[in-house]
C-alpha cells in the first residue's frame, strides 16, 4: 500500500469523529423532551431522533398553523381549523374569491371590498343614477333608465325642447307651458268654440267650424233670423217658431179664411159704428160704437141706457142682430192690427 492510500483510510476513520452534529433549535428539542400528554392542544409528535413531526392539516415551525381548503384565497381568506375557509371583511364565496360591493349600490359591482364602480348608463356614488339621453334637456327633462328622456310637466318633445299646450287644449298652441292661446277663428279657455260668421244671430245660430252659421230648430236663413211658421199656415206670419199670426183680412187657425162678413153685410152697424170682419169661431164681425152709442150693433143710446129702470134689472140676450148685446170691451173694440193674433206653438 503506498502513502496517498494510507491517507485516505485515516481521513475516512476520524471523519465522523470530526463533523459537527446537526443543529436542531433549542426549542424543537424542549418541545419533545416534554410528554406528549403535557399539552393536549399541540399539532404535532417526536419521532425516534427527537424531531416533531406535524399531524395532518397543520403546519409551521410549532405546527400551529392549520393549512385551510384548498383554493382558500390566500389574502381574502383564512381559517382556524383545517380544511376550513373563513372571508375576510368585505368578501365571501366557498374561497372568498369574492368582493362585498358597497351597501347601496344599486347598479355596479366590485374589485376589491366595499366599492361601487357603476355599469354603463348609470352614475352617482351607489350607482343609482341613470344616465340620460346626451341632448335631452337638463332642466326640462329626466330619465328613469340610461338614455331615456321623459318631460317635466309643461314641456314636450323628444328632448323636452318644446312647450307642452294646457291639457284640453283643442285648437291652440303655447309659447310657454302650460298654455293655450287660440288659433285663428276659435275661442274658449280649451280654444273649443268655433267663431262663427259676424252676422249670424247669437241666439238662433251656431257653428261647429269657424266662419259658418248653422241655423237652431225652428229658424232659417244665411243669418238664423228667420222663424219657421205653423206647417199650413196661408196667409200669417211668425216672431217666433211655429206661430202663425194672421195678416189684415184673414182669420183662422191657419190664416186660411178670408175675413169678408161685414163687406158681404154692409148695414149690419149702425150710428156711423164702424165695423169690423172677425173669423166665424170669433163671432163673425165686431162693431166699434162711437162714444154716444153701445151694443152689439151701436144701436143703444149710451144716456137712455143709463136712464132706463129696465136697464138695471134686465140682462139682454144676444141671440141675434135684433137684440141688445153687452157693451163691447176694450179689446173687441180695437181694430185687426191691434187685436192678439192666433198663435200656434209646439209645446
Amino acid at each position: 500500500m503506498n502513502s496517498t492510500g494510507a491517507v485516505l483510510l485515516i481521513l475516512c476513520a476520524i471523519a465522523p469523529l470530526a463533523l459537527p452534529a446537526r443543529n436542531i433549535p433549542k426549542w424543537k428539542k424542549q418541545a419533545c423532551e416534554l410528554p406528549q400528554s403535557a399539552d393536549s392542544s399541540s399539532h404535532y409528535v417526536c419521532d425516534e431522533s427527537g424531531e416533531m413531526q406535524c399531524l395532518p392539516g397543520w403546519t409551521g415551525d410549532m405546527c400551529d398553523v392549520p393549512i385551510c381548503k384548498k383554493g382558500c384565497d390566500p389574502l381574502q381568506g383564512y381559517c382556524r381549523r383545517p380544511g376550513e375557509c373563513r372571508c375576510k371583511l368585505g368578501f365571501y364565496g366557498e374561497k372568498c374569491d369574492k368582493c362585498i360591493p358597497l351597501p347601496g349600490c344599486q347598479h355596479g359591482y366590485c374589485n376589491s371590498s366595499f366599492e361601487c364602480k357603476c355599469r354603463e348608463g348609470w352614475d352617482g356614488i351607489f350607482c343609482s343614477e341613470p344616465v340620460c339621453r346626451s341632448d335631452c334637456h337638463p332642466q326640462r327633462g329626466y330619465c328613469e333608465g340610461p338614455g331615456e328622456c321623459r318631460c317635466r310637466l309643461g314641456w314636450a318633445g323628444e328632448t323636452c325642447q318644446d312647450c307642452q299646450v294646457l291639457p284640453g287644449c283643442q285648437h291652440g298652441s303655447c309659447s310657454r307651458p302650460l298654455e293655450c292661446r287660440c288659433n285663428e277663428g276659435w275661442t274658449g279657455l280649451l280654444c273649443q268654440t268655433a267663431i262663427c260668421s259676424g252676422t249670424c244671430h247669437r241666439e238662433h245660430g251656431y257653428c261647429k267650424k269657424p266662419g259658418e252659421c248653422r241655423c237652431k230648430v225652428g229658424w232659417w236663413g244665411n243669418d238664423c233670423d228667420e222663424c219657421y211658421r205653423y206647417p199650413g199656415c196661408v196667409h200669417g206670419t211668425c216672431s217666433r217658431p211655429w206661430e202663425c199670426n194672421c195678416e189684415a183680412g184673414w182669420g183662422g187657425m191657419l190664416c186660411d179664411q178670408e175675413l169678408t162678413y161685414c163687406k158681404d153685410n154692409s148695414d149690419l152697424c149702425e150710428n156711423g159704428a164702424k165695423c169690423v170682419s172677425l173669423s166665424e169661431e170669433d163671432g163673425n164681425y165686431r162693431c166699434v160704437c162711437t162714444e154716444d152709442f153701445t151694443g152689439r150693433n151701436c144701436e143703444v143710446p149710451k144716456l137712455q141706457n143709463a136712464t132706463s129702470p129696465a136697464s138695471t134689472t134686465t140682462t139682454p140676450a144676444a141671440p141675434s142682430t135684433t137684440t141688445t148685446p153687452a157693451p163691447a170691451t176694450e179689446n173687441e173694440a180695437a181694430p185687426p192690427s191691434r187685436r192678439k193674433s192666433k198663435i200656434m206653438k209646439w209645446n
